[in-house]
């Protein structure tokens, strides 16, 4: 009997050893990628096929799984009670189920890590380990309707800058409408066109020193009729005059009246129905198609001609054409116009 014991015992542990081998050889498998996925989808894993896939199933627990479906046995001789290998073998059984304790282990391992880390490269890293653990602060976005300095406009009545007076004006084009005369109509004929003004420089030349002048160039498009007229101070000693007005013809070859023979004069009006008053001068023909009106240097004339310049709104220049036909071409000064002439008489000092 005692051998039979001994046998049963060794059994036994026979039986926890290879136990133990197929839970190892079980945990391999698992653990080893499968070269087809399906075949994973259609083949349970072998630890899914007990209670507790993470416990030790020993040789015991399979002899228990049995003696639940078997007949009772009978009872044994109570000298069966000698044996105390189970109890001396029980600690053996804990030994054997105790789970080393892998997550805590790593926990350690990676807060040592961190430590370490934290005393090699400062704060530094351990601001920003820190701050992967803390929610996201929420992102205001700052008040941009508040000007900055970068964004702060210009003022451009600083010291030592142009005022807004001063700012280059782009040209723009004023209304000119050009009166021919018609035996066949009283009132004319008349044509619509644009007149544009600005300043030129005027370079020197001899014992002419450099300056500025006023130009107009005007165009009437259903006449193919155009025109510069040039205002400038006369610095020639020798010509009695204060102004010179340079008037230039650009016509056509079958122009209707053949072309421009005569300038009378030229007028200033304050609108484009007034009647014009002439500034005192004379105007001689140069050339075909160009004309030098020089403005009297009369202390009473030059005075009033000056002033007619600066006030009136409008030229009237009254033509003759070659045909003996007159003809009248209104010109608007308009802003551009009055801020030429005003930067022009600024610079000649009047």
């Amino acid at each position: 009997m005692r051998g039979f014991r001994d046998i049963a015992a060794d059994a036994d542990d026979l039986g926890r050893a290879a136990s133990q081998a197929n839970r190892a050889a079980r945990k391999t498998y698992a653990n080893v990628p499968s070269p087809s996925p399906e075949f994973d989808r259609i083949e349970p894993s072998l630890d899914d096929r007990g209670p507790d896939p993470d416990g030790n199933y020993s040789y015991d627990e399979a002899m228990e799984e049995a003696e639940r479906y078997a007949p009772p046995a009978p009872p044994m001789p109570a000298t069966r009670t000698r044996i105390g290998s189970d109890r001396e073998r029980e600690p053996k059984r804990a030994r054997t189920g105790a789970v080393f304790p892998f997550k805590s282990a790593i926990a350690i391992g990676v807060v040592l890590i961190l430590v370490g880390a934290a005393i090699l490269w400062g704060k530094s890293i351990f601001s920003t380990v820190q701050g992967m653990f803390k929610p996201s602060p929420t992102i205001e976005q700052k008040d941009t309707s508040t000007s900055s300095p970068l964004t702060k406009p210009k003022i451009s009545d600083r010291v030592g800058q142009p005022g807004a007076s001063e700012q280059p004006v782009a040209p723009v084009a004023q209304r000119v409408v050009l009166y021919d005369e018609d035996p066949s109509d009283p009132k004319g004929k008349q044509y619509v066109g644009s007149v544009v003004w600005r300043t030129e420089p005027i370079k020197a030349s001899g014992n002419q020193p450099a300056d500025i002048a006023v130009r107009a160039d005007i165009e009437i498009p259903d006449r193919k009729f155009k025109m510069t007229m040039s205002f400038r101070r006369n610095t020639d000693s020798s010509l009695p005059a204060s102004h010179t007005a340079e008037l230039t013809f650009i016509l056509p070859p079958d122009f209707s009246g053949g072309g421009v023979s005569n300038v009378p004069g030229i007028l200033m009006k304050s609108n484009e129905q007034a009647r014009g008053t002439p500034l005192a001068g004379l105007a001689v023909k140069v050339t075909d198609g160009f004309f030098l009106v020089g403005l009297s240097n009369v202390d009473a004339d030059r005075s009033r001609n000056i002033q007619l310049l600066k006030e009136r709104s409008w030229f009237d220049v009254p033509l003759v054409y070659t045909n003996q036909r007159r003809a009248i071409i209104a010109i608007e000064k308009g802003e551009p116009g009055e801020r030429a002439f005003n930067d022009a008489f600024k610079a000649w000092g009047e």
